[in-house]
């Protein structure tokens, strides 16, 4: 199972990838989000089974403005990508990328480029050790 991680916004889409065994999440791209063209490709290039969508909350753990945009997108989008979505807590995820870009001393044009794909790595991340440890779980009792 390989999966990508989208972190979706109104300008660009972050993309991650996860590696063959489905345990590291990797940046891959940015993308326009009414690009489901160059989705549909990721797909079939890295033999995606599932894709995980970062879905925002606020503080209270509830829904937003841009929550209900997200899922209008994937409302859309998911006809012509038919694979297993996923909806993954990003919280954080593009603060923590852009803390992690700037401990790495990136210049700020440069962080622009790599702050989406890095904040879907680290959503993908989440839920791949979530599911990771729930298989463990499951084999413990």
């Amino acid at each position: 199972m390989r999966y990508l991680g989208l972190d979706v916004g109104h300008k660009r889409v972050g993309v991650a990838v996860s590696d063959a065994l489905a345990m590291i999440a990797q940046p891959l791209d940015i993308m326009d989000p009414k690009n489901t063209n160059q989705l549909q490709e990721w797909v079939r290039t890295y033999g995606i089974t599932d894709i995980v969508v970062g879905l925002p909350k606020n503080r209270l753990g509830e829904p937003t403005e841009q929550t209900r945009w997200i899922e209008r997108w994937v409302e859309k989008t998911t006809p012509f990508v038919t694979i297993n979505w996923h909806y993954w807590n990003e919280a954080y995820s593009t603060k923590a990328a852009e803390y992690v870009l700037l401990s790495a001393n990136i210049k700020r044009q440069k962080r622009k480029q790599f702050k989406d794909k890095q904040a879907a790595a680290f959503i993908l991340q989440g839920y791949l050790d979530f599911i990771s440890n729930q298989q463990k779980q499951v084999k413990h009792e």
